[in-house]
């Protein structure tokens, strides 16, 4: 395996000192997994699973590593939200599921990641 892993935490971010209307928050993982799955089921599955509220997403497939960005939809009112998640062919599926749980704002609750994981592997 192949760690590849950046994370910019708000209290790091030099954009927060800008004046703006959106905020991108992206986070980045990188986990290469020889396993062999359907990445992009696997994350829509997940994200299925986490239920992101008031959120669309876009999936769609990357060439080097797991990343998730999201930022308000002013278009659709104050609570409305957008997010990307990028999977790559070399993806693992905690890389996936950890970039699902982050994109929903799920990360505090701790079961929701071994749900993810628990269930997909009960299916396979």
């Amino acid at each position: 395996m192949r760690y590849n892993c950046s994370a910019m935490d708000d209290a790091e971010d030099p954009e927060l000192d800008k004046p703006a209307h959106v905020r991108f928050i992206r986070r980045e993982i990188g986990v290469a997994s020889d396993e062999h799955f359907d990445r992009m089921d696997f994350a829509m599955r997940a994200l299925r699973l986490a239920r992101p509220q008031g959120m669309t997403v876009a999936v769609f497939e990357a060439r080097s590593h797991v990343y998730s960005e999201s930022g308000l939809d002013l278009r659709r009112g104050p609570d409305a939200t957008w997010g990307i998640l990028a999977v790559p062919p070399h993806a693992s599926r905690e890389d996936i599921a950890v970039a699902v749980v982050r994109l929903a704002g799920r990360a505090h609750d701790p079961y929701v990641l071994d749900v993810i994981l628990s269930r997909d592997t009960s299916e396979a």
